[in-house]
């Protein structure tokens, strides 16, 4: 599970992680759009990145360039048990609340938050378990066009 984000923690603003990485600000903003990943936010709006949701991105990236569209990442997020990983009292992804969208992750949903504990979703285990999709669309014996998608976050040069 990742550790909740402190003001200590290396952060670094968005244009130093769309140039490291080689995309513009708006592909950045435009995945936040489509519920691939939580912005971490000042009071003023600003987003910063931890070192995991760099990760994460470079994750998004490879997932993108093997084929998966963004809707389809989206649908293997959303196949993330939630109600199993939370063990809230909902028996399934039918009668939970939160899930409105079945092709699209329980964080996706702004409008209804997991009111189970008083957790952020940023800080949920089930948001941590993004990186699990590429794995699980190896499971489905689904063929990348690429080089195999790592279950293992990648290394990124913006923090060495």
């Amino acid at each position: 599970m990742e550790t909740p984000l402190t003001p200590t923690d290396d952060m670094v603003k968005i244009g130093v992680v769309a140039e490291k990485l080689g995309i513009s600000i708006r592909t950045i903003h435009m995945y936040e759009r489509e519920g691939l990943f939580i912005a971490h936010k000042n009071r003023a709006g600003t987003r910063s990145f931890s070192k995991r949701d760099v990760e994460w991105l470079v994750e998004l990236r490879k997932l993108i360039k093997s084929g998966i569209s963004i809707p389809g990442i989206r649908r293997l997020m959303s196949l993330i048990p939630c109600w199993e990983t939370r063990e809230c009292h909902f028996t399934g992804k039918q009668n939970c609340p939160v899930i409105t969208d079945n092709n699209a992750p329980c964080w996706a949903n702004r409008e209804n938050e997991c009111t189970e504990n008083s957790q952020e979703c940023r800080e949920c285990e089930v948001y941590a378990k993004r990186f699990c999709i590429g794995m699980l669309k190896s499971h489905l014996d689904i063929r990348f066009k690429g080089s195999p998608v790592s279950p293992e976050p990648p290394q990124v040069g913006l923090y060495s």
